[in-house]
């Protein structure tokens, strides 16, 4: 055996052993154990909430980044309001009963001189046409846009050529409504009722003069219309109803409405604000508002890992969350993790915590509810490492680079014996003769 290798191999196992009994010894485990927090072994008050002796978290308040839904209830502009194009209006036309007559309305017709197989005595319904079917011995006449003696004539002298010397009574038995519905401001600020009614330009005026301007101008068509007129929609508003994100500033932006400020307001509080901050620009307003996304309120599980860096790990509070909820969220413990877990519990009164410890396994086979406890926001549930993993991977970090360095060295010592002295000459044989 090559007495260099010898001094190489014996070096290398000294330096090795050297660093185990380093590292082992009194001084190794107090360092790490100093990063570690050690929960006491206080008694927990049995008023801590825990499975199956839960509370009722306290009423929610808003916080940055929560999500807000809010859902517009009533949105009406503030009076004297001025239409503008894309309003939508509701306008109902009334008729009086001595109106002329229009497509669609019920007439009763009587003729007592007319066949006795065909009588005349009865309702009919103007076509759309404008006329009258009056029978197959009798055929259509037009009375759209007549008065009722006009019409009364009209028949009469259509009569006169099939009956002798006809006498006719119509009067109106069901008035149609032609113009009835939503009309949108269309570009050009006018509302169209179609034809024959034509336009009537509305943009600018309130909803009380539009309707004067649209009963004068239907005048041309009905005699003495009565006109309703009412704001159905307003065009181009901002839109209020959706998912609002309560920003850093603590406020929610409605747009051209401006922002309004919720952070630290209850559900019901943060209703009145909003109200109370679009009562500037709309008459009456009511929302309705409610927590979209929990994003406030959170919980941290922080699992040790074994020296290879910590994982934290954030999820909302539901109100309704356990130890064992926590723990489920990753999918149970990791291969680095012991069965020591505990909640720290911040208090705000000073620097001091609250720790809660777990007994893992009596929550788990044993389904002990005792040390289950619920978790509350701001709770860090701590999941501490196994101290063999721990060891294990802080000696890998300690040792990897002696044996990088020490592997690195042999490797180069071997190296330079295997091509000097005798090997250049006849690889080791010290005749150096080729015959085997």
């Amino acid at each position: 055996m090559n007495p260099q290798r010898n001094i190489i191999q014996v070096l290398t196992l000294c330096c090795v052993a050297g660093l185990l009994a380093t590292y082992c010894g009194c001084s190794s485990l107090p360092i790490h154990q100093a990063t570690e927090p050690v929960p006491p072994g206080s008694m927990v008050p049995p008023s801590v909430p825990r499975e199956l002796c839960k509370t009722v978290l306290p009423i929610y308040t808003v916080a940055p980044p929560d999500i807000l839904q809010i859902d517009a209830v009533r949105i009406v502009p503030r009076w004297p309001y001025y239409l503008r194009v894309y309003d939508v209006l509701n306008v109902e036309l009334e008729r009086s009963s001595n109106d002329f007559f229009q497509q669609g309305d019920v007439i009763q017709i009587t003729a007592p001189g007319a066949f006795l197989n065909a009588p005349i005595d009865g309702p009919f319904v103007i076509q759309a046409n404008g006329t009258v079917d009056l029978g197959f011995n009798y055929g259509a006449v037009r009375v759209a846009g007549m008065a009722r003696e006009q019409a009364q004539l009209e028949i009469a002298k259509h009569l006169s050529a099939i009956l002798k010397d006809p006498t006719v009574t119509v009067y109106l038995v069901e008035a149609s409504k032609p113009i009835q519905g939503p009309f949108t401001i269309q570009l050009g600020g006018v509302v169209s009722f179609g034809p024959p009614y034509g336009q009537v330009p509305v943009v600018g005026l309130t909803v009380e003069d539009a309707q004067i301007v649209i009963q004068r101008h239907l005048s041309r068509f009905f005699i003495n219309p009565k006109i309703t007129v009412s704001i159905v929609e307003v065009g181009a508003q901002q839109e209020i109803s959706g998912e609002h994100l309560v920003g850093p500033d603590g406020t929610v932006t409605l747009g051209s409405y401006g922002s309004v400020m919720v952070v630290g307001m209850t559900l019901a509080q943060a209703k009145q604000a909003i109200e109370y901050h679009l009562s500037q620009f709309l008459d009456s307003p009511q929302v309705a508002v409610s927590v979209f996304s929990y994003n406030s309120k959170v919980y941290y599980l922080i699992t040790q890992g074994g020296g290879m860096g910590d994982g934290v790990y954030r999820f909302p509070i539901t109100g309704n969350d356990t130890v064992l909820d926590a723990v489920a969220q990753i999918n149970g413990l990791e291969p680095v993790s012991s069965k020591k877990i505990w909640i720290a519990r911040p208090s705000p009164c000073s620097d001091a915590c609250q720790i809660l410890e777990v007994d893992w396994h009596g929550i788990t086979a044993m389904a002990q509810a005792k040390t289950n406890y619920q978790i509350l926001p701001g709770d860090r549930v701590f999941v501490a490492e196994d101290k063999l993993v721990a060891f294990d991977t802080a000696l890998s970090k300690l040792i990897a680079p002696v044996e990088r360095v020490m592997g690195f060295s042999i490797l180069g010592a071997s190296t330079a014996t295997r091509f000097s002295g005798n090997v250049l000459k006849g690889g080791g044989n010290p005749t150096g003769s080729r015959n085997f």
